[in-house]
């Protein structure tokens, strides 16, 4: 067996260590408006990340919870018995609850759904719908069913375009003007 050759290491002469300095300084770029606005860049990510009640690793935060006990009919006495809440030192400091509930907010709010299909989906569509019009048996049969769609996966994938509006609307307004049209080779033209 041959022998591992081993390089030393050489400095890198063409390398700034005033800017790699400043780059490793720089606090990083936080997409998320509420985490940055309590990021404070005095303190480590875990610390800020502590402090807005945000967990740095789920790892830990899961094994750390408690495991539900089985309750017992003393059990349940007990917590019963006990209704006096916690005293919390004046030191301790709660997290900033602000960052979680907007995150929160932010996460149940209902975002706008953009789907749309490819151009080559809708020139499908439009073709097969202008020359076959619904009759789905035909469209399977004709000679432009390069994909081999069955009638069934013809009309769920045209059922799919009528239900993108915006793609749709634009079809039904070529189609009132008449700048759509099948011309004698079969092919379709939309002006």
């Amino acid at each position: 067996m041959g022998k591992v050759k081993r390089r030393f290491k050489k400095f890198r002469y063409n390398v700034n260590r005033r800017k790699q300095w400043r780059k490793l300084k720089r606090l990083p770029h936080i997409e998320c408006d509420p985490i940055r606005e309590a990021w404070d860049s005095h303190k480590s990510t875990n610390e800020n990340l502590k402090e807005m009640g945000i967990s740095s690793d789920a790892n830990k935060t899961i094994h750390s919870l408690p495991k539900p006990k089985k309750l017992t009919s003393q059990a349940i006495d007990a917590e019963q018995q006990e209704t006096e809440l916690p005293v919390t030192s004046r030191n301790a400091k709660l997290p900033k609850t602000t960052v979680v509930e907007t995150l929160e907010e932010e996460a149940t709010r209902p975002q706008p759904k953009t789907f749309a299909l490819s151009k080559p989906w809708v020139r499908y569509c439009i073709y097969m719908m202008e020359k076959h019009g619904a009759n789905y048996k035909a469209m399977a049969k004709d000679t432009k069913n390069y994909f081999q769609d069955t009638p069934k996966q013809l009309e769920v994938k045209i059922q799919k375009f009528k239900n993108v509006k915006e793609q749709f609307d634009i079809y039904l307004k070529k189609k009132q003007s008449g700048s759509i049209r099948i011309d004698d080779n079969d092919e379709l033209i939309i002006e």
